[in-house]
């Protein structure tokens, strides 16, 4: 955190030794004559410290105390005023101050009560975002949904990377949504900065500068990202000699400000064209699965598409036959998640749905737990469409208790 100091004082004289000795100190320090114009100055994530004379015109300290902790009552404020000032010692402190010094200040008492103040800063800013990091790392098995192995194992690596500040290439076939899959990274990290997207297809000769650098008045896609997430799809696609370029801007990042990259790129392109700047950057390398590889979480995932088109469309749920649905288990899925997402929307509003690589369910004969197994899931699922979702309904047409409808449901894979 950059320990930043705001001083107010209208003695102009006393502001600059001030400011002076707060840089030789090593803080970053800038002046302010007056209280509002602090406060015209302050950003309310300021994290740094207010350092304020209490007696000034217009707008005194305990007034300034009293708009700061409206505006940003965070920002610890010490306040400074002359000898022996025992009640506004006492108001200021009543009043939110961090605490109050004597003028003049002796220059490591000041030195040593800014620091504690930005220390203070410092620590409620970390709970801040390790409380928000902790909320959003809670959620990460509502964000990638799935029960599979694979699921579970990517899961796994997303945690471990975004604990890391480390560059990541998310390797996946296209509409494994690895989109979705970094803004959770950059979620999970609980990063300060932006989460920011450019397209691997849209960089050319022309706009490589401009895009990634800015020009005039308009800030590149890098200095969007500081402190954040650069995502970079299909990064292959970019080509050369641009993917060249883009390897020297992204290896001279500097430390200040630097934002993470996050690419995405097919199995294909990651075995041939990024070999080297995967090398170069050492990249992270994350398998996202494909759907036809989940197994069961095709069930589960069909089921939560549903219900969320069923709700932004006013719809009633979609009556699909357990044969019908056998075969879209079957399918091949080559557009995965996306493709899934594109029937069920069909499903929902009533449009037919048509897939041209659609297998038929085998014909070879199943061992008996398999088939039984398939059966009660076919039940449960019918019992659960009729009911519209609600289980207790569900539970109650097959005659079971509700306990025992969500013992089946888990041990058939169903949510």
């Amino acid at each position: 955190m950059a320990r930043q100091v705001f001083v107010v004082d209208d003695d102009a004289d006393f502001l600059a030794a001030m400011l002076e000795m707060l840089v030789k100190a090593g803080f970053e320090a800038r002046g302010f004559d007056t209280g509002k114009a602090l406060l015209r100055g302050l950003d309310p994530e300021f994290e740094g410290v207010v350092v304020s004379d209490l007696l000034m015109p217009g707008m005194s300290g305990l007034d300034l105390l009293a708009e700061l902790r409206k505006s940003a009552p965070d920002v610890p404020v010490v306040l400074i005023t002359g000898h022996g000032d025992i009640p506004a010692a006492v108001a200021a402190t009543r009043g939110g101050a961090f605490d109050f010094l004597e003028k003049p200040a002796p220059p490591e008492l000041l030195r040593a009560t800014v620091k504690r103040a930005l220390d203070a800063r410092a620590l409620v800013l970390e709970n801040r975002r390790l409380r928000a990091r902790i909320a959003r790392g809670t959620d990460i098995r509502a964000r990638i949904l799935g029960r599979s192995e694979p699921v579970k194992a990517l899961r796994r690596e997303v945690v471990a990377v975004a604990d890391t500040a480390i560059d990541v290439l998310l390797v996946g076939e296209a509409g494994t949504e690895r989109e979705s899959i970094a803004r959770v990274i950059h979620d999970v990290a609980g990063t300060r900065g932006d989460f920011v997207t450019i397209s691997g297809p849209a960089l050319t000769e022309a706009n490589f500068d401009d895009t990634m650098r800015g020009g005039g008045d308009r800030a590149g896609v890098m200095a969007l990202a500081a402190n954040g997430t650069l995502f970079i799809d299909r990064l292959a696609a970019i080509g050369e000699p641009m993917l060249s370029r883009l390897l020297t801007l992204l290896t001279t990042r500097p430390t200040e400000g630097r934002c993470r990259i996050i690419a995405s790129a097919t199995p294909d392109e990651a075995a041939d064209q990024l070999r080297e700047i995967v090398l170069r950057l050492n990249l992270a390398e994350i398998a996202v699965p494909p759907l036809r590889e989940r197994g069961d979480d095709f069930y589960f995932l069909f089921e939560h598409f549903v219900r969320d088109a069923v709700a932004r469309h006013n719809r009633p749920f979609p009556v699909v036959p357990a044969a019908e649905l056998r075969q879209l288990r079957a399918h091949g899925w080559p557009g995965n998640l996306r493709e899934l997402k594109s029937v069920v929307e069909r499903l929902v509003i009533g449009l037919s749905v048509s897939l041209k690589d659609r297998p038929q369910p085998p014909d070879e004969a199943q061992d008996y737990d398999s088939a039984m197994r398939l059966f009660e899931t076919d039940l449960l699922l019918a019992a659960l469409r009729r009911a519209g979702g609600r289980k207790a309904e569900a539970a109650e047409s097959l005659g079971i208790p509700r306990k025992r409808l969500y013992l089946r449901m888990r041990a058939c894979g169903l949510s």
